[in-house]
């Protein structure tokens, strides 16, 4: 239409003045063309922009993730052809302690805590941390708990839909057991009587799957199981004292929040053949304490030289008798329980020959019991044997914490010292020049290795002084020379008990008739 209309012009003008006289009407009639064309573009939807809103973004909330970890135990690994699958057995129901993850995402942001709660809970828990070990409180044998978590983001917002998982919990009884080496061994014959004084000690360990916290109480008995004592799950151990002569059973048992209870624990066990079958208390009787302390056995003779030298100066009823060398005899498991032995007595007598001692497994209680003012007269061989690259570097040497020995060697490295020989009882309050006393002669030769020792440093307030030395050399076989002591009278502090330790077996030094009266003499005139 635009080029009819110019057509139309120029047909119609008859010179060129005529059509200079129309440019200025074409120039504005393209102006006004092209405006319309603006207008009407203007109009039209662009196809490669999207509308933008009239409003600001809006934040977008969180989102929340929930996982519960599984034990490993219920988990088998299968491995075929070089692939390996786990395959998950799930119980139908829990425990009561549960292992929670979680994590969040935000598409417009990052996320900053979390809220959770159970349904047993009112409140929200604030926490930066993404997972957790909580112990659901289950009071009943069957319950079930929801567990909910939401995400929050930087700007605030929570997720409007927490994450939650159901939890089905049946309850799992505690267990009980006795502490390992808390009871003494039965040996090859469960069918003896284990001994011990009015005095003992009981250790345990309870545990359950659902947690240490589940477990409410334990409770234990003697001998009745209708008369419980209760104690906290704290508590995992219990002091029996003034128990009556005769044999006596003891009961433990824990219980659970849910009151469920473990197995009943008991000691003695008939059908546990590791322990003694029967537990026997005995009541102390006089002042005197004799330890026979011969495992192996190996002099026969020690044991009634000893019980009569004590019957003839306090009577039978006037000592008591310790007999480690039986099955049903055994020192206490419990350091406590061995002190208390002691402490019913003012003195202790205690003699090994062979076999390995149970002085070492005595050490601490007996040091305490020293220190406590109790006395003690020990004849004893062992010593503890730090061998050197060759025999002569062999250091011999004693280590107990009652008594020192500071300076340690052997009289006769033959292992054979021959009778007669002749041992000096000095007198104690005599201490710048030696005074004997009495004198004892072995009546045997003596086929062990024979050692001397004396205290060459001693603690402040400490004393040690020589009370029975050994005649001087009458043999090449002889190792030493002077007198050298067998057996010092050592005190720690002047309020503590006294020590002999004699390094000879005392027993077989009664070639002159008066071992009685020389032990008498110890107990009575230099034990205070």
């Amino acid at each position: 239409m635009i080029h009819l209309f110019v057509a139309f012009i120029v047909k119609n003008t008859s010179s060129r003045s005529k059509l200079r006289s129309l440019r200025p009407w074409v120039t504005g009639f393209w102006l006004i063309l092209a405006l319309l064309l603006l207008v009407a573009c203007e109009a039209l939807k662009n196809p490669f922009l999207e509308e933008l809103p009239s409003e600001g973004l809006t934040n977008q909330a969180p989102e929340t993730h929930l996982f519960l970890n599984f034990d490993p135990n219920r988990m088998d690994t299968i491995i075929t052809d070089g692939d390996t699958s786990i395959t998950m057995h799930l119980a139908d129901t829990s425990t009561s302690q549960q292992i929670l993850f979680w994590w969040g995402d935000d598409s417009d942001g990052e996320v900053i805590a979390y809220h959770y709660r159970w349904n047993f809970q009112d409140e929200w828990t604030r926490t930066n941390l993404e997972t957790d070990t909580f112990f659901l409180p289950l009071q009943v044998l069957y319950d079930e708990f929801v567990f909910e978590v939401k995400a929050e983001d930087n700007n605030g917002s929570l997720d409007p839909s927490p994450a939650t998982l159901r939890i089905p919990v049946t309850n799992t009884p505690p267990e009980i057991e006795f502490t390992v080496a808390s009871n003494p061994a039965a040996g090859s014959d469960p069918s003896i009587e284990y001994v011990t004084f009015p005095t003992r000690t009981f250790n345990w360990v309870v545990s359950d799957l659902d947690g240490f916290e589940t477990i409410n109480q334990v409770r234990y008995a003697v001998d009745d199981t209708l008369d419980w004592v209760y104690v906290s799950n704290e508590i995992s151990s219990v002091t029996l004292s003034n128990l009556s002569a005769g044999l006596h059973t003891f009961y433990v048992q824990a219980i659970d929040t849910a009151g469920a209870r473990s197995r009943l624990l008991t000691f003695p066990d008939t059908l546990d053949s590791t322990v003694p079958d029967y537990w026997r208390v005995r009541e102390p009787r006089g002042e005197i304490l004799l330890v026979d302390d011969d495992p192996g056995n190996d002099d026969p003779d020690a044991h009634p030289i000893y019980t009569e030298m004590l019957e003839s100066i306090y009577g039978p009823e006037g000592y008591t008798l310790f007999d480690l060398s039986e099955d049903i005899y055994g020192l206490p498991q419990a350091q406590s329980d061995q002190l208390a032995m002691y402490s019913y007595f003012k003195t202790i007598v205690w003699f090994h020959y062979g076999g390995t001692p149970n002085l070492p497994d005595a050490d601490e209680s007996m040091t305490r019991y020293v220190n406590n003012g109790g006395n003690l007269f020990i004849s004893s061989m062992n010593v503890i044997i730090d061998t050197g690259p060759t025999p002569n570097d062999t250091t011999w040497y004693i280590d107990y914490s009652y008594i020192e020995m500071d300076s340690v060697f052997i009289l006769d490295h033959s292992g054979r010292l021959r009778r007669p020989i002749t041992i000096y009882l000095l007198d104690p309050s005599q201490t710048q020049e030696p005074t004997i006393l009495d004198s004892l002669i072995t009546s045997v030769s003596i086929t062990r290795r024979v050692i001397s020792y004396q205290a060459l440093e001693l603690e402040p307030g400490a004393t040690s002084t020589d009370l029975f030395v050994i005649q001087e050399p009458s043999s090449a076989t002889h190792a030493w020379t002077g007198n050298p002591p067998v057996a010092q009278l050592y005190q720690a502090s002047p309020t503590s008990g006294q020590v002999v330790f004699f390094s000879l077996p005392f027993q077989y030094c009664d070639g002159s008739g008066n071992l009685g009266s020389t032990l008498q003499y110890v107990l009575e005139d230099i034990f205070h």
